[in-house]
């Protein structure tokens, strides 16, 4: 387990000592928040959420509009200091709603202990973890490391390094552009759509769930699949280098450039073109 997750595992400590505090919160009426704040080139926004759902979309102003639903005892704080742009609420074990507008190349920061994180739009780079929720990007550029421990990962048209990691749900990366990609999960599947490039490095692993890649059909790569009790189908005419009584398999397409690793336990590794079923 990499440091992210244990982040992440230490955080879910914190989310169930405070769970009881949340099942005996006083419901307050509802109130909202909706301030704007400047946002100068270089910034980044950086979100703590205890409970509730935070959706990020962009814009094309070089401000941050922050709107938030909760309690009215529940105060929202927005502050701008250097080059953060931070927003976090004095919960009290109480729900909060978010709905961030952004310009598109802010860096993003979102940690959610439980709740959905829902991003469109943006061209920058990114840090998402959720203990109990999922995370849907459609968008981003640069660094992009996405973390959930109950919670499905999907992400579309991102472009850079990319880093999906998950306990207990499925990873959906479609049309990426990068060099650089893992996406690693307990259980669930796991799927890839994108380019492969000749000098790229991307590994797919799931201990209980299937791998399913779709690759341009003139990709150069060398691929390594391993599996204890699963099958390999792949619609590339290649052949197969079998290792360890055949439960590891080695070839290579076109130029080999690129390395591809693939591991799962149980289940089925398949690798096609675009339109093939």
């Amino acid at each position: 387990m990499n440091q992210q997750m244990k982040t992440i595992m230490r955080t879910l400590s914190l989310a169930l000592a405070a769970s009881a505090t949340l099942g005996g919160a006083v419901r307050g009426q509802t109130f909202q928040t909706d301030r704007t704040v400047d946002a100068q080139p270089g910034m980044r926004l950086q979100v703590e959420n205890h409970f509730g759902r935070v959706t990020v979309r962009a814009w094309d102003r070089p401000a941050v509009r922050v709107q938030a639903s909760h309690p009215s005892d529940v105060r929202v704080e927005v502050d701008v200091s250097g080059s953060l742009v931070q927003v976090e609420a004095s919960h009290g074990g109480k729900s909060v709603e978010y709905v961030l507008t952004v310009p598109a190349d802010m860096p993003l920061e979102i940690d959610v202990v439980q709740g959905e994180v829902d991003v469109s739009g943006t061209r920058a780079g990114m840090q998402i973890q959720s203990v109990n929720g999922a995370i849907t990007v459609h968008g981003g550029d640069g660094s992009i490391d996405l973390g959930s421990v109950q919670g499905s990962i999907t992400l579309e048209g991102a472009r850079g390094e990319v880093h999906a990691e998950s306990v207990n749900g499925r990873i959906q990366l479609r049309g990426i552009d990068s060099g650089r990609v893992t996406a690693e999960t307990v259980n669930g599947a796991v799927s890839y759509e994108g380019s492969i490039r000749s000098d790229g490095w991307y590994r797919f692993s799931t201990h209980n769930g299937g791998i399913d890649l779709t690759i341009p059909a003139n990709a150069g790569a060398t691929f390594t699949a391993s599996t204890f009790n699963g099958t390999l189908v792949t619609g590339f005419p290649v052949t197969l280098r079998e290792a360890k009584e055949g439960k590891e398999f080695s070839f290579t397409l076109g130029s080999g450039g690129a390395r591809i690793e693939l591991e799962t336990f149980n289940g089925t590794m398949s690798i096609r073109r675009p339109g093939q079923p």
